[in-house]
């Protein structure tokens, strides 16, 4: 019997220690035929934290004057009546969340180095420095993370922790998880990959319908 509860114990543990980082609930719009959550809860170091839906909408890239449909995104976070909607107030909004989260559900298989490079893009285009210890080890985290697959989900999660220290959970399609730990403002300066200025026309227009 010992041995028995033992067994359970460490099975518990060990599901746990898999559990994803943001569970999904309810259901809400449909986008690209994808049946979205209405809200989610985020699990950032042993706490669960609440987050509403805002929006969500398709991220397609131009190639070689062709759209690619890429991802549909969705931006969840903690408070709902205090995140602005506004094209230029939506960012700045953020520093009034507990937790901000995106989800992006890939419509087609897309390697790390092409991740990577979109979320580069989107970083400079908002005068973010790449080289800042904090952002790059998220893009060393989005490069290590592997081939974003289609018809998973990758997720990030930005938290502002007890100790005033914010936090960036990046989980990839795979279920890899990695936390990056910085100073006041590091949530905005990955958010704004999404949520700043747009990089291009597919950026923008997914902006647009998250913010509708």
């Amino acid at each position: 019997m010992k041995l028995f509860i033992a067994s359970l114990f460490t099975l518990l543990l060990s599901l746990n220690a898999s559990a994803a980082l943001l569970t999904t609930e309810g259901k809400g719009e449909k986008v690209e035929g994808l049946t979205l959550a209405t809200s989610a809860t985020a699990n950032v170091e042993n706490e669960s934290l609440k987050l509403t839906s805002v929006g969500a909408g398709l991220r397609a890239k131009k190639v070689v004057f062709v759209n690619v449909k890429v991802y549909v995104g969705q931006l969840f976070v903690s408070t709902l009546e205090s995140f602005k909607k506004a094209d230029a107030e939506a960012l700045g909004s953020l520093k009034d969340q507990k937790a901000v989260a995106v989800q992006l559900h890939f419509l087609r298989d897309v390697d790390a180095d092409n991740v990577q490079k979109s979320f580069k893009e989107a970083l400079k285009a908002n005068k973010i420095d790449t080289e800042d210890a904090s952002v790059k080890q998220f893009l060393d985290s989005v490069a290590k993370g592997g081939e974003a697959k289609e018809g998973k989900a990758l997720t990030i999660v930005g938290a502002r922790l007890k100790d005033g220290v914010e936090a960036v959970l990046y989980e990839t399609t795979t279920g890899n998880l990695s936390e990056i730990k910085g100073s006041t403002g590091l949530i905005e300066k990955i958010f704004s990959i999404w949520l700043g200025k747009p990089a291009d026309e597919g950026v923008a227009q997914l902006k647009k319908s998250m913010l509708k």
